[in-house]
């Protein structure tokens, strides 16, 4: 009996975890287009209360800071379940490069927009040129591993669940889009989306079969 219920509570422990980063990446898919209402809102009241069009700081940057986190969060429970239900680690490093590639942007785009708001005024056309060559650098990177990412996951289709599958669709659009920079729109539409799936895959992790 002992036995029968250390395992039972490994599976409630289980359980417990996978629900929690299901809610918390569903909290993300809507933490993210908050985000980009209130930065939108705080250039706004930039411009119409203090004639003032640089990068400015405010909410926004601390939804943002809390999207980044949980993305992490997310990312690494993702590898988690791809290793204890499907014994599947052909995502690892992409992954890894996914986390790194999350915490680099936030970081970054901080730091540049720091920089920015300490010097200026400076030309607005090369605050634009510094910005948006970071934000190419980024998005052409993010797509590759979003892509390869993607083919990981088609060339085992026959193993994950109906939610992974959803996420592999979701995320190789999102490559695609990311890469041809002109298309990132739609790749920053599809990140609420690929987050709701990711809550569907941990919320329905213990119910689904497992194949291994």
């Amino acid at each position: 009996m002992g036995q029968e219920e250390l395992a039972w509570g490994t599976t409630k422990m289980s359980e417990n975890r996978y629900n929690l980063v299901g809610w918390l990446a569903i909290a993300g898919a809507v933490i993210f287009p908050m985000a980009f209402v209130m930065n939108f809102v705080q250039s706004i009241i930039g411009i119409r209360a203090f004639h003032y069009r640089g990068p400015n700081f405010g909410p926004s940057d601390l939804l943002f800071i809390i999207f980044t986190v949980v993305a992490v969060y997310v990312l690494i429970m993702f590898r988690k379940i791809l290793h204890e239900k499907y014994q599947f680690r052909e995502l690892d490093v992409l992954i890894t490069l996914a986390i790194i590639f999350n915490i680099f942007f936030e970081a970054g785009s901080l730091f540049l927009k720091a920089m920015i708001f300490f010097i200026w005024p400076i030309s607005e056309t090369a605050a634009s040129i510094v910005l948006g060559s970071f934000m190419v650098i980024f998005l052409i990177g993010a797509g590759i591993i979003d892509i390869i990412f993607a083919v990981k996951l088609f060339k085992r289709m026959d193993l994950f669940s109906v939610h992974i599958k959803i996420l592999a669709y979701i995320t190789v659009i999102s490559g695609i889009a990311e890469v041809s920079v002109i298309l990132s729109p739609l790749a920053l539409l599809l990140i609420p989306v690929s987050f709701i799936v990711y809550g569907l895959i941990f919320l329905r992790a213990n119910q689904d079969v497992e194949f291994v």
